[in-house]
């Protein structure tokens, strides 16, 4: 099979890996030591300039804690179903005194579309830099009230509140209400 063909399922796995390992904030480093397979080899992986083997692959998906059909991208036969258990802190991206996000969608389809919870207590900001050209986020705020910016515009909204904003700039998302913010969030990547 060549390397151009659509149907290759390793056509896409540089980009995907190095997607899968960005979202995770993971450094080559810290995969290698995760899964037991050299830095230079997954340097090499995420060029696209060698086709690991299976047993490889199978590291590196047990290190992300996928299914090595995720990992590749390869379209599930099978029921999709996946559940995301509350307690799985794989799926938290941040947690500190002031400001709390967990995705709430299958972390192999982060190439298209992300789901988060957003939980900032009093006083709490998210600031986040400007993401991929054409990205979109809608929020739809459950509790507070919250200040957002994008780019040069800024808007208030409050419990019931949906926003539809460019991600694609700086954009930040303050809770300036008399207690906690819980939001819903959805990240659009433009599909090219």
């Amino acid at each position: 099979m060549k390397k151009t063909d659509a149907k290759n399922p390793l056509l896409h796995l540089g980009g995907r890996l190095r997607s899968l390992r960005n979202a995770r904030k993971l450094t080559m480093d810290q995969l290698s030591a995760m899964a037991g397979v050299s830095k230079a080899m997954l340097s090499q992986i995420e060029q696209n300039q060698v086709n690991p083997t299976v047993a490889v692959m199978l590291k590196i998906a047990g290190a992300l804690k996928l299914h090595i059909s995720d990992l590749l991208d390869i379209p599930q036969l099978h029921n999709i179903m996946r559940i995301i258990e509350g307690t799985d802190d794989t799926y938290n991206f941040r947690s500190d005194k002031l400001c709390s996000i967990r995705t709430l969608s299958p972390l192999s389809l982060e190439k298209t579309i992300e789901f988060y919870l957003l939980t900032l207590e009093l006083d709490g900001v998210f600031t986040s830099e400007a993401h991929f050209p054409g990205t979109e986020e809608i929020l739809y705020l459950a509790k507070g009230k919250l200040e957002v910016t994008s780019g040069d515009q800024t808007d208030v909204i409050s419990k019931g509140d949906s926003i539809h904003y460019r991600a694609d700039l700086s954009h930040c998302l303050r809770n300036i209400g008399r207690g906690k913010v819980e939001a819903y969030m959805i990240v659009r990547y433009r599909e090219d």
